[in-house]
């Protein structure tokens, strides 16, 4: 008889994100915790690759991989495996690993306000070289045939970064909001919302922790 007077729960609408809040659906959908948790692990995956690349460091002189230090994913932990080979050059210079650790650390957070708290090395002498590895977020490049011989072309300009193209899963985010982004970082004011494809990420680039869980590495603090 009581069951008579329950207000029934109201049915979630079914929007072609699925069942749950509405939001506007001509326009994008801001990125569930866990969505937001994985992309700014895949940034620092790209920003580590990307800034070992700047200083001359190809992907076969090392693996890593990065270790979420905070519930939120805002800060990391960075395990970086070198082979013999591994030096790194900054304008012709070679660096000390604490310069590179503060490098990746300091660009890790300009890019993309998330923050790598330690480093941690691991040398292996008896490697000359890495395998290219893949995780599963990865797509395999397919092999392609021997390009016909060209002629050399002058040298050109180094280019900015094309955005902001974090796995194969996501449509890489424009240059303009890219740099707006890393602008707010350098202003400390709240980054804009930035679009990959139709999901929209937003961050206070606030962990939820207010001191580190790991700190320092093997040849500086951060």
């Amino acid at each position: 008889m009581f069951g008579l007077f329950k207000q029934k729960p109201t049915p979630q609408p079914v929007t072609p994100y699925g069942t749950g809040p509405l939001t506007d659906l001509g326009g994008p959908r801001r990125m569930t915790l866990d969505e937001r948790k994985q992309l700014r692990r895949e940034m620092v995956y790209q920003s580590v690759r990307d800034n070992l690349l700047l200083l001359e460091i190809i992907s076969g002189m090392y693996k890593f991989k990065a270790v979420g230090l905070d519930e939120r994913q805002h800060r990391f932990m960075v395990v970086i495996d070198v082979a013999s080979g591994f030096i790194a050059r900054r304008g012709g210079k070679v660096m000390r690993f604490n310069e590179v650790e503060k490098f990746l650390s300091e660009r890790a957070f300009a890019q993309y306000g998330v923050r790598i708290d330690s480093i941690y090395w691991r040398f292996h002498p008896e490697v000359s070289t890495f395998g290219r590895g893949y995780r599963a977020s990865d797509v395999a490049p397919r092999p392609r045939p021997a390009p016909a011989p060209a002629p050399t072309p002058a040298p050109a300009a180094p280019a900015r970064s094309a955005g902001l193209r974090p796995s194969s899963r996501h449509e890489p985010v424009s240059v303009d909001e890219m740099r707006a982004f890393e602008q707010a970082i350098a202003r400390g004011t709240k980054p804009p919302p930035i679009h990959l494809g139709n999901l929209e990420y937003q961050s206070d680039l606030a962990p939820l922790e207010s001191t580190p869980v790991a700190g320092g590495t093997q040849y500086g603090a951060l």
